[in-house]
Parts: structure tokens; C-alpha cells; sequence
């Protein structure tokens, strides 16, 4: 067993906590340290202006909510952010109609906008740019909910107009960076592991079981940095 635990997103929504503090606690007694990453479906029925931007939480002695920011451990650095994507004036409309996150999100009382999500997209690019280029020791592990690049993306959804919900092209900055690794998830396909430059990027997700998306995903995956 790993002794670092990274949970990527859409693990408990925020509404939720209460109802599961026996999974944290579990985290907590079987792993030296655990590392939750909020994705979108964490702010499904809350209001995203309550709990974004820079979070580092104690939600345990030893398990973390996490984002837009980086630990140390073991001398590699862990990089943590949603990694919110970036939505094109040209798929606006019909990516606000379509996905439940402008739905069931709010923003200060509001229906969470496009708008929104390109500002924290922009909050989550700036802090990673800025990271990658003060980087605290050699080895860098980046870890995001949403998808870093199109390259190598799901082939079924190769032609998807939501492409842009769920990754962005961050090719040029992976390639160079001299990132070890990147972590990602959001799209619910465990596409076999890549490399872009120096970087090897991979995902394990569980994904919808009742659409048999879990079918590849591996619950004892280790990764070695």
C-alpha cells in the first residue's frame, strides 16, 4: 500500500461531508497522509464561492482538502488544482445548456457561469505557471481534475461540442516543465498512460459503475515518483 493517498475529485460532495466522516476516517488510518483534490461534483447543490480558490483543510490530523496549492513529501513536490478548463465564446450557450454544473452549482446565490469557470480557470493556470517556474525541489508531481490536453483523449468523445468542460491544451507547458508526473481524471475513461516531453501523465478513475466505466480502473494502483 502507497503511503500517500491523492483522491483527484468527485469523491464526496461538500454538502455531504457529514454523512461520511467514517470514509475520512478511514483515509486516516490507512494512509500516512491523504491528499482530496475537489473536482466539479464536489460543489453539486453548494455555492462554489464558499470553498474555492486557495484551500488547504484539515480534515484530519493527516488528510487534506487541497487546491491551487503544493506540498513537499519525501523530497517531490505535489502540485495540487482543479485545473477548471476553459469555455469558448463559440460553445458558451450550448455547454451552460447541457452540463449539470451550471445547474446545480451556484456562485454567490447564482447559477454558476461560464464566466466563473474561465476565472477560476485562469486562477488555477496562473498558480501552476507559477509553481512549475519556482519549483522547491527536482521532482514535481502535478495533480488536476480536469484533463491537461487533448492529446490522447477518449475516443469517444474525439468530436463531443462539451470537449471543452472537461480538458484544456496545456501541451506547451507540460512539455516544458519538467514535470515527472501528471495525475488527471474528469472525463471517466482510463485511457493507458502517455508521455508529453519529460512528463508522464495517467489517470484511474472509477467513473460511473452503472455505465460501466469502472471497468478499468485499478483500486490498487501505486504510482512511484
Amino acid at each position: 500500500m502507497a503511503d500517500v493517498l491523492v483522491l483527484s475529485g468527485d469523491i464526496v460532495p461538500f454538502v455531504l461531508m457529514v454523512k461520511h466522516q467514517e470514509f475520512f476516517s478511514f483515509l486516516s488510518d490507512h494512509f500516512k497522509a491523504t491528499y482530496w483534490l475537489p473536482g466539479n461534483h464536489e460543489y453539486y447543490h453548494f455555492d462554489i464561492a464558499q470553498k474555492s480558490g486557495v484551500l488547504h483543510e484539515t480534515i484530519r490530523s493527516n488528510v487534506s482538502l487541497v487546491n491551487n496549492t503544493s506540498v513537499v513529501h519525501d523530497h517531490v513536490q505535489l502540485i495540487f488544482s482543479t485545473l477548471w478548463s476553459h469555455i469558448s465564446p463559440e460553445y458558451q450557450w450550448q455547454i451552460e445548456r447541457s452540463l449539470s454544473d451550471f445547474h446545480v452549482i451556484k456562485n454567490k446565490g447564482y447559477r454558476l457561469s461560464a464566466e466563473k469557470y474561465n476565472q477560476l480557470h485562469l486562477e488555477s493556470l496562473e498558480f501552476l505557471t507559477d509553481e512549475l517556474n519556482d519549483r522547491k525541489v527536482d521532482q514535481v508531481a502535478v495533480f488536476t481534475h480536469h484533463c491537461p490536453t487533448f492529446l490522447n483523449y477518449p475516443q469517444q468523445y474525439k468530436d463531443s461540442i462539451l470537449n471543452e468542460a472537461f480538458a484544456v491544451e496545456l501541451y506547451d507547458l507540460i512539455d516544458t516543465s519538467r514535470i515527472d508526473t501528471w495525475v488527471y481524471g474528469h472525463h471517466h475513461s482510463n485511457t493507458a498512460a502517455f508521455q508529453i516531453g519529460d512528463t508522464r501523465l495517467l489517470t484511474n478513475q472509477l467513473g460511473y459503475v452503472q455505465r460501466n466505466e469502472h471497468l478499468l480502473f485499478e483500486p490498487n494502483k501505486v504510482i512511484e515518483i
